[in-house]
């Protein structure tokens, strides 16, 4: 196990239990004392948490903690939907399409199934589930299967992914700050967004108005590797201006939105 998936390891078990032992990490990852104080230190430094004698306990911050994929479907789904409209509308025949895990972007796979001759990767099980019975060509990244998110990761998905190029990857993120900067909780899924932006010629974050101000755990991407946002009207209205003037493009979904391959 590499260093960043045993921080990440580390940070899962916190989420789920907010307090845990030195001794019992050691245990748990067959490393040594040194190592654990060194992997707490990091998340220390990073404030997401706090260590004391012989063991470490989540930050009470505004992190708190990354909500299930069932709970995020049934937060601001409306917007989401809106949102999967207006970005299957930018999808056109021909195209190779990346979609990347999570509530939002499984909205997009719903709006794009009447599609005619496109392409879509995605390394969520949810998502690649949607397109069954379609004349939509789906192809799902292997690798090692994350319980939580229903979704394929690790180094196997990674070197799937850079095998291909994409016209647009459809990003998801936990949150995204005025300055352009994408965020999101798991180390492990963002490294593999990383490669999913590095092999597409156009990346878009899809984020409805929840998203806007919020910072999670590890930076994604942010203005220009990620050109484009799509989000809802009520996103704040002087950090979209902020991020047009950065040169990012930022476009509204409204419930006015009709795909026209419906």
């Amino acid at each position: 196990m590499s260093e960043i998936e045993r921080i990440d390891a580390i940070m899962n078990i916190l989420y789920q239990k907010s307090i845990v032992k030195n001794e019992e990490l050691e245990e748990k990852f067959n490393a040594s004392s040194v190592t654990i104080r060194r992997d707490l230190g990091k998340l220390q430094k990073e404030g997401l948490i706090v260590r004391f004698r012989g063991g470490a306990m989540l930050a009470k911050s505004k992190l708190g903690h990354e909500p299930s994929l069932d709970e995020r479907e049934c937060e601001n789904l409306q917007q989401k939907r809106m949102i999967g409209i207006t970005a299957a509308n930018l999808v056109e025949k021909g195209d190779i399409v990346a979609l990347d895990i999570g509530s939002t972007t499984m909205e997009i796979a719903k709006a794009l199934r009447s599609h005619e001759n496109i392409t879509v990767f995605t390394s969520s099980l949810p998502i690649a589930n949607i397109f069954y019975n379609t004349n939509v060509k789906v192809y799902l990244v292997g690798g090692l299967l994350k319980q939580k998110e229903l979704c394929l990761g690790g180094p196997i998905a990674r070197s799937v992914i850079r095998q291909y190029h994409f016209d647009k990857f459809f990003l998801g993120a936990a949150g995204i700050d005025q300055n352009g900067s994408i965020t999101d909780f798991d180390i492990d899924e963002v490294e593999t967004k990383k490669v999913f932006i590095e092999r597409s010629e156009k990346v878009i974050l899809a984020a409805d108005s929840g998203k806007m101000g919020k910072t999670s755990f590890i930076e994604v991407a942010s203005y220009p590797a990620v050109c484009t946002l799509i989000t809802d009207g009520e996103a704040n209205f002087p950090m979209r201006k902020k991020l047009q003037e950065r040169g990012m493009e930022v476009i509204i979904a409204d419930a006015f939105r009709k795909s026209p391959h419906k």
